[in-house]
């Protein structure tokens, strides 16, 4: 009987111990994020003092974790078109084909059941049109984010304005 008793209980615990692990991870990943997007903030504003607005454009294309002073230890490096499936779970890579940034959970229970078994994350230019009268005109402000890409967006293969991704999966020299 508390042989019974203590292999329930251990199987709880158990179930405790995978849900505090997933949720660990979910916040790791939430907090390599946010230090991204802090990156991304310094590297446009010096882009946009030294170059203009124009500038913003090449660091959309670039990997975010080369801002970044140290990269984590799960991080893999730059592939070009990855097959995810042959990737360790539990790191993120930057495809440099698609110029998206991914993370790949540990295990499929580790994020809520909302959540995708990957995470996609690409930089995006942002124009927001505002009332700031220079001369008697309207001008807009321009700037980047790291926005985190749907499951759909990233399964059409295409990015816009760039076609379909090449079929390769090399990673790179």
């Amino acid at each position: 009987m508390s042989a019974a008793f203590g292999a329930v209980l251990a199987g709880v615990l158990l179930q405790c111990l995978i849900s505090y692990q997933g949720q660990s991870e979910q916040v790791a990943a939430k907090q390599l994020v946010g230090s991204l997007r802090t990156a991304l903030a310094v590297q446009s504003a010096k882009i946009i003092s030294t170059t203009g607005e124009g500038g913003l454009i090449a660091i959309a294309h670039q990997n975010p974790m080369t801002w970044l002073q140290e990269t984590p230890k799960n991080y893999l490096g730059e592939y070009y078109s990855p097959n995810k499936s042959m990737l360790p779970r539990g790191n993120w890579y930057f495809d440099r084909a698609a110029h998206h940034l991914v993370y790949l959970p540990a295990a499929e229970k580790s994020f809520s059941a909302g959540t995708q078994k990957v995470m996609t994350f690409k930089v995006k230019l942002v124009r927001v049109s505002g009332s700031v009268k220079a001369v008697g005109q309207t001008k807009g402000s321009t700037g980047l984010v790291i926005d985190q890409i749907s499951d759909q967006a990233v399964a059409t293969n295409t990015v816009a304005g760039f076609g379909p991704r090449p079929p390769l999966s090399e990673k790179k020299q």
